[in-house]
């Protein structure tokens, strides 16, 4: 047990020579491309079931049992975004989310081997932890690698991966299943979930330290966080609970999330099943939400540099 936290545990500081800033933007960007890159594939992991359902209905799985079974999905994901956003801030975020893609692309490939509704359940509710192990490495990383004036612009581009996965599974994955059927469709997300693993391994970094830089708060001449200086890590993420401005973002983006997950959870499903379209029609409709959602992050009232502020108070 003691040699597999070991092993997920965040790399030690490297030695290295002077700090030469042209390897330091090439090791950066690598990491960052990957990483989001990757977790397109997440999402990609994510949908899979949306755009099979209609397969899977007319194979026997009912409405109610469909509901069932993405529900699974949900509920481990909340209760794992929580345990493991804490436990990233400890990790070697390129294993911990090199594993939980890897364990998503495998939950997907079982997804396409089987019609039972229960096994389907336990699948899919293992897939939600799986993915629950892809955002916080995700934040922990941009916390590493960029600094405090530049973090929110990267997070920004970061976030657009949501939508990109979001599109690629209404476009790609919709025309698999629709052209080769809905197990064609698991195997191909299955398939990018695995070339998603490859990239984070190749091209991610765990943090600038372990790459033989100084830490970004030397790099970029920024004081270290008052919070940071006086305690450990788990004392300052007890102090970040405490701050209500987290708490109010927290129940606002709950909110959105009904909406956000109604359309698309049941979207594609109810253009095809109540308005006759087919799974690229409807998954094409859909899709056009999802690549508008890319504007977001670029207005200036739902930056993260607003989201800064907001969480400074």
């Amino acid at each position: 047990m003691s040699g597999i936290i070991a092993f997920f545990r965040a790399s030690p500081p490297k030695a290295g020579a002077a700090f030469d800033e042209q390897r330091f933007r090439r090791v950066r960007w690598q990491t960052f491309i990957a990483m989001t890159l990757a977790y397109v594939t997440f999402y990609v992991c994510r949908l899979s079931f949306t755009v099979a359902k209609s397969a899977l209905v007319d194979l026997g799985i009912t409405p109610t049992e469909l509901g069932m079974i993405g529900s699974t999905l949900f509920f481990s994901y909340a209760i794992g975004k929580l345990v493991n956003g804490f436990i990233a801030d400890h990790a070697n975020v390129v294993r911990y989310m090199s594993l939980g893609l890897l364990l998503s692309a495998g939950m997907n490939l079982m997804m396409g081997m089987t019609t039972n509704a229960l096994l389907l359940a336990i699948f899919w509710g293992i897939n939600g932890w799986a993915q629950s192990m892809g955002v916080g490495p995700c934040a922990v990383s941009l916390a590493r690698w960029y600094g405090v004036k530049e973090r929110g612009t990267f997070y920004g581009i970061w976030s657009t991966a949501h939508n990109i996965g979001e599109a690629v599974t209404y476009m790609v994955i919709a025309a698999v299943i629709a052209g080769f059927g809905w197990q064609m469709g698991y195997l191909s997300t299955a398939a990018l979930g695995a070339a998603g693993v490859v990239l984070l391994v190749l091209f991610m970094h765990d943090s600038p330290q372990s790459s033989g830089f100084p830490s970004i708060n030397v790099i970029r001449d920024e004081p270290q966080e008052e919070a940071e200086a006086r305690g450990s890590v788990f004392k300052n993420q007890l102090l970040a609970l405490r701050n209500p401005a987290l708490w109010t973002l927290a129940l606002a983006s709950a909110f959105m999330y009904i909406d956000r997950y109604a359309v698309n959870s049941w979207g594609i499903f109810f253009l095809e099943q109540d308005k006759a379209y087919s799974t690229l029609e409807a998954s094409g409709i859909i899709g056009v939400n999802a690549i508008a959602g890319i504007a977001g992050p670029s207005s200036p009232a739902c930056s993260p540099t607003a989201f800064s502020h907001a969480t400074a108070a």
